[in-house]
């Protein structure tokens, strides 16, 4: 496994781990659909939820896993979601960024 593949496996673990300590239930997790994959695949509150997961080794200050969501991104995310043909009413994004001083989560409920 690549450094860039473990980093991106261990953040979609904390991520997880985060969703679940709120009350969500992990129901897959890179879950495929054609070409397209969804990170994770949560239940919260009765509904699915398709979760993008993007996670960072940050060496600055500044950086933000959220900055990575450009429009042609949650264009994708779309595409994703409709492709699942499911009743995935909302799709979340939660951002890990690794610094020396810790791991740091940022969730985004109801992107899109």
């Amino acid at each position: 496994m690549t450094a860039r593949l473990a980093v991106g496996a261990f953040g979609e673990e904390v991520a997880a781990g985060f969703l679940a300590s709120r009350g969500a239930r992990v129901v897959g997790r890179n879950v495929r659909h054609g070409h397209r994959e969804a990170d994770l695949l949560v239940e919260l509150d009765g509904e699915r939820v398709i979760v993008e997961v993007k996670t960072m080794v940050s060496r600055l200050v500044d950086a933000d896993p959220v900055d990575w969501l450009s429009a042609e991104k949650l264009a994708h995310l779309d595409r994703l979601r409709n492709a699942f043909g499911l009743p995935v009413p909302r799709l979340d994004f939660v951002g890990v960024t690794l610094a020396a001083d810790g791991v740091t989560v940022r969730w985004l409920p109801g992107i899109r």
